[in-house]
């Protein structure tokens, strides 16, 4: 039997059948239904800068929000319709497996039906990971006969790579900690590489991880494209969602009906053990509708920050955290280092992410606005830290050493949007530099370690 893997080029994504009403997170539609009403703000936001958005919100957004736009949404005045608020999560379903990334240039792609079959995915998507022959049956057969088709599978065995013992920083908010023979790594977000890239992204095969964090549903952060090569038995943590939203994905369920068979949600403070790693799972503030007063604080992105320990060390991951309503990362810290101790490494988000609300349109998270008070319409807002927070964060929490993250960091990630890339705001995307002055500010401040995608710290072994 001819055995074949899958090439490390090949994108997946899973399509979802949304029969909701206005339109559900998972899928994006509310998204596009904001887009759609919004279209020609959105038109002068490329035209002239979405700093134009801004200076004439006063008079656009009534206007967005009239009878005739999208204040069609909302049941009363600030209170929008229960089936707005919360898709029926039951009317989202598993459609179709895309694979992208076919052919000499990288640009083709197909589409599988998935249907009653949806539950078999991970641990198809697992095996071809790996390596196998091909399947006699079932969705197995179609998925290696349609890859097999179009190019996406392979004999070569890939590059042999080794992460070794220590901390990783992956790239964006991936992080990889191996220790004792176990390897922890949160948030993996996989970028296949294009047909000629001089620098390529680790593959999903390098990372092979032992358990899995995530700490929210974006998507840059809850990627089904790393989740799925890694195959149904891996143990993935996920924050613990009681009702799909608008803002937040229920990671769990979505998990389970691709076929994962090891989905463990935390609720915050509660903890595991898994190997040599224990992992906390603490509050996530921040990456909100406002850094305030949201309309429906109940469905906020629900998230979690991760605290793990192993071999006596002590690291936390924060991502996009910030403040909000509900509470502040800064104090967070303060009370965790009291609780668990300090931190030997914190990895943490400084990219700010200053806007006003209308400023929303034509960013990936469109629905936010929706749950903005017509009180703070016209106010600016900070939805993440920027470096001056992560190095407060890192105080209060007495780290050691920092490492700024979750904001690009390569090439490959530049080409989706992510990071900083040349000529963007340095008010949306500010440069790594930014962290380093703020540092400077500071008396007697962490370690910063700027680790580049691939690099990793030995220490922590």
């Amino acid at each position: 039997m001819t055995t074949m893997r899958l090439r490390d080029e090949v994108g997946l994504q899973v399509r979802h059948a949304d029969h909701t009403r206005f339109g559900s997170g998972v899928t994006g539609l509310v998204d596009a239904l904001v887009a759609r009403t919004c279209a020609p703000l959105i038109a002068l936001a490329r035209r002239e800068g979405p700093a134009r958005l801004a200076l004439r919100s006063a008079e656009f957004m009534p206007r967005i929000f009239a009878p005739s736009a999208l204040g069609g949404l909302y049941a009363a005045p600030d209170v929008l319709r229960e089936d707005c608020l919360y898709p029926d999560a039951r009317r989202v379903t598993p459609a179709a497996l895309i694979v992208r990334g076919l052919g000499p240039a990288g640009e083709g792609s197909l589409s599988l039906p998935l249907g009653s079959e949806a539950a078999e995915l991970a641990d198809v998507v697992g095996a071809l990971e790996r390596g196998c022959g091909r399947p006699a049956r079932g969705l197995g057969a179609r998925l290696w006969d349609a890859l097999e088709g179009a190019g996406a599978l392979t004999q070569e065995p890939g590059d042999d790579i080794a992460l070794g013992d220590g901390v990783t920083a992956v790239g964006h908010a991936t992080v990889a900690w191996q220790h004792a023979g176990a390897r922890l790594v949160v948030d993996p977000f996989a970028v296949p590489p294009l047909p000629g890239d001089v620098q390529r992204p680790l593959p999903c095969r390098a990372l092979r991880p032992d358990v899995v964090l995530i700490t929210h549903s974006h998507p840059d952060h809850f990627d089904l494209h790393a989740l799925l090569r890694f195959g149904a038995d891996t143990p993935i943590v996920v924050p613990q969602v009681a009702r799909e939203s608008l803002l937040s994905v229920d990671m769990a369920l979505r998990l389970r009906e691709l076929g994962f068979r090891r989905v463990v949600a935390l609720e915050w403070h509660e903890s595991l053990q898994v190997g040599p790693f224990r992992v906390v799972a603490l509050p996530f503030f921040g990456e909100q509708p406002t850094s305030g007063e949201f309309l429906h604080p109940e469905a906020r992105n629900r998230g979690n920050t991760y605290l793990v320990e192993a071999g006596g060390r002590r690291i936390a991951c924060i991502a996009d955290a910030g403040a909000d309503a509900a509470g502040d990362t800064v104090a967070l810290a303060r009370a965790a280092a009291q609780q668990h101790g300090a931190l030997d490494l914190l990895f943490g988000g400084y990219r700010a992410w200053r806007l006003h609300p209308i400023e929303l349109l034509g960013t990936s998270v469109a629905r936010y606005l929706l749950q903005v008070p017509r009180a703070q319409w016209e106010v600016r807002q900070q939805l993440m830290h920027d470096a001056d927070d992560l190095l407060a964060t890192a105080i209060a929490w007495g780290a050691r050493a920092v490492v700024p993250y979750a904001n690009g960091g390569a090439p490959w990630f530049a080409r989706l949007g992510l990071g900083p890339h040349g000529d963007d705001d340095p008010e949306f995307d500010p440069d790594l530099a930014t962290v380093t002055q703020a540092a400077a500010r500071v008396a007697r401040p962490p370690t910063i370690h700027a680790l580049r995608p691939g690099e990793r710290m030995e220490s922590f072994a």
